[in-house]
């Protein structure tokens, strides 16, 4: 199959023009790597730091040219050159088919995303935020509009979306989908987080948000949400030495036939993916044991690694090509990522959103939660009363900021 995507995209007769929208961490891999691979160029730069964004890419070896609209653009894409703008008419202006979103923002992405569906485009995001707070509202609008919306291979949720239909297409049965984490600290502060945050080159609001768990509990309600699984007391995240350890961390007798998600924590093990599953197979327990899974009937299936910008180009294709979808989170979301106070919390706060020293995620079912408040919206909300640490924080308890994604969510009304 990979044979066959590579040899028809290095077939086309003009490249593929893609827009892609933010240049942070991976934006910029992404960008850089994709210099290198036939038969697809990224046209169009969209970014709020226009001027940073060029300086950054001229240092790096790139040709580029600062546009205000549409009419340069493939004049300066045949010669080479990435064309920037903060523009985001562009997106409905420019002929292409296609939009990278890789803001990391909730509110900002939103308008990108929905600018794309409503030109007619289909739309990638490398945005589990995005996705997993008002990623059914897009959809739903990106169905009546013909487009897909789909987050990517490379992240946590993409990575283990192809992991399940590889191990069903094997004939296992999926238990558990789960994140590996190393270290959870929920009240992690972006002071406690700065020093490690600079030595891996990272934002220190995204470093936060991996260590409190708020990026995992997003990650896994999209899993959730898309596959229809369901969850056991809101993530166990049992801790464990080794990855085989894992079977012996859950009661496996007791999953719901859609499977659950779930995470294990352990300082020596690699940040991937994983799935607890069972074949449907009697007769491969042997096969299984002979291949060094273990004596069975449940087996763990884990890969200790996700490549992030490196794997977008496959979700990319897989659109382009096949009209296939990676994951989404569904017109049917079970969860939602909920916000819990991480101190106490005073009135009239204004919270500083994810990864900051304000808020937590938690996931949890929407049945049992749809008062509460989706961490993706809290951030420059302000409190209406004082909250103690660990207190979920309900939508009548904030007031929240005037933007893209806190109207289509419903929490602000259009005029």
């Amino acid at each position: 199959m990979y044979e066959f995507i590579t040899n028809k995209l290095h077939s086309q007769t003009t490249p593929i023009d893609l827009i892609v929208v933010g240049l942070g961490f991976m934006g910029f891999g992404f960008i850089s790597y994709l210099k290198h691979i036939q038969g697809i160029r990224v046209s169009v730069l969209i970014t709020r730091r226009v001027n940073d964004s060029a300086r950054l890419l001229t240092q790096k070896g790139f040709k580029v040219k600062i546009v205000s609209g549409k009419n340069q653009i493939n004049k300066y894409a045949n010669k080479n050159f990435i064309c920037i703008s903060d523009n985001l008419n562009i997106i409905n202006s420019y002929k292409n088919k296609i939009v990278l979103e890789m803001t990391g923002s909730i509110g900002y992405g939103c308008e990108v995303a929905l600018r794309a569906i409503n030109s007619g485009k289909d739309l990638v995001t490398m945005n589990v935020e995005l996705q997993a707070t008002v990623g059914s509202k897009l959809l739903s609008i990106a169905n009546k509009e013909g487009v897909l919306i789909t987050d990517t291979i490379g992240d946590q949720p993409g990575s283990l979306a192809r992991m399940i239909y590889e191990s069903r297409l094997m004939g296992f049965e999926v238990l558990i989908a789960g994140n590996i984490k190393r270290y959870l600290d929920k009240h992690a502060t972006n002071k406690k987080m700065a020093p490690w945050a600079k030595d891996k080159g990272l934002n220190v609001t995204q470093t936060t948000s991996f260590t409190d768990g708020t990026k995992q509990a997003l990650e896994m309600s999209l899993v959730a949400n898309y596959f229809q699984m369901g969850l056991m007391k809101n993530m166990a995240g049992p801790s464990v030495k080794e990855i085989k350890d894992t079977l012996n961390s859950f009661n496996l007798n007791n999953i719901p036939r859609k499977g659950i998600v779930d995470y294990i924590v352990g300082k020596n093990l690699f940040p991937g993916i994983f799935l607890v599953v069972k074949h449907k197979d009697k007769n491969q327990q042997k096969y299984l044991r002979y291949l060094s899974l273990g004596e069975g009937p449940y087996y763990v299936l884990f890969e200790p690694y996700h490549l992030c910008h490196l794997e977008i180009l496959e979700t990319i294709l897989g659109v382009l090509f096949f009209k296939s979808v990676t994951i989404n989170n569904s017109t049917r979301p079970k969860v939602q990522t909920i916000a819990i106070a991480k101190s106490n919390l005073p009135k009239n706060k204004i919270l500083s959103g994810i990864g900051g020293d304000d808020v937590y995620g938690q996931i949890a079912l929407i049945s049992k939660t749809g008062n509460y408040l989706p961490v993706g919206l809290a951030e420059n909300a302000r409190l209406k009363r004082d909250l103690k640490q660990d207190e979920p924080i309900k939508k009548i308890d904030i007031d929240v900021e005037d933007n893209a994604a806190t109207r289509l969510f419903g929490l602000i009304n259009p005029d």
